[in-house]
């Protein structure tokens, strides 16, 4: 494992900041506040799409700076039955949500990273962007009739989930991030890529994005339910 680069968890403090302040907006549409298409203008998808994009990212990059992906991994997958346990109850259900992927993505790469690891370094980037796009595609436009392969990417008509993350093409951009953190640690000590800082304040929240993601959304949604249970 190597030292924490601060700019990394100022990035990733910044995302969960931004998803904090979306999912508010969110809630806001759920109890009436604020109309749904407000949900729909483009710099909110812009955000929805950074956010998800970024997270990912981050997480394949994390696979180089951690003690071990399969711990982490495994409570990645714990934090994420929670999550979806918390949105049935809720009545906004997730399936296949981020961090259920991105459990599933640390495993993988525990497993087989090292497989991923040996495309050469000129080849990777391109491979994976070339993939994860290709798969992207792939997903917004195919669906078929099984009700069970939409981990994967592949939906059937009706299908509904609040959060929704599939393995394909997602693990593409996180080995993207891989590839990224693999050239992090080959970097000297003393490079700009492993010195750059960022706000304290901002670094904090990054290391404590799992607590956060857990915690955020029953708050703000525990707010807004007794906010509109006192005013109507």
């Amino acid at each position: 494992m190597s030292e924490r680069i601060r700019w990394l968890d100022g990035w990733r403090g910044l995302v969960c900041a931004l998803m904090v302040g979306y999912h508010f907006l969110f809630d806001l549409t759920m109890f009436g506040y604020v109309p749904v298409s407000f949900m729909e203008r483009w710099p909110l998808v812009l955000t929805q799409w950074f956010v998800a994009m970024s997270f990912i990212f981050l997480a394949g990059v994390s696979s180089h700076f951690t003690r071990s992906n399969l711990r982490r991994g495994l409570i990645t997958l714990g934090a994420g039955a929670l999550v979806v346990a918390a949105s049935y109850v809720a009545d906004a259900p997730i399936r296949y949500g981020m961090l259920e992927f991105l459990g599933c993505a640390m495993l993988v790469y525990h497993f087989l990273g090292k497989y991923a690891d040996r495309v050469p370094d000129g080849l990777a980037p391109w491979l994976w962007a070339a993939l994860y796009f290709a798969a992207r595609a792939v997903s917004a436009n195919v669906f078929v009739q099984s009700r069970w392969l939409y981990w994967l990417g592949l939906r059937y008509r009706g299908f509904l989930s609040y959060d929704w993350e599939p393995f394909f093409p997602n693990i593409f951009l996180f080995l993207l991030g891989a590839w990224f953190g693999k050239k992090l640690t080959a970097a000297p000590t003393d490079s700009r890529l492993r010195t750059l800082g960022a706000p304290k304040w901002l670094a904090w929240v990054g290391r404590h994005t799992l607590w956060i993601y857990m915690l955020h959304q029953p708050v703000l949604y525990g707010a807004c339910w007794a906010v509109h249970a006192t005013l109507g």
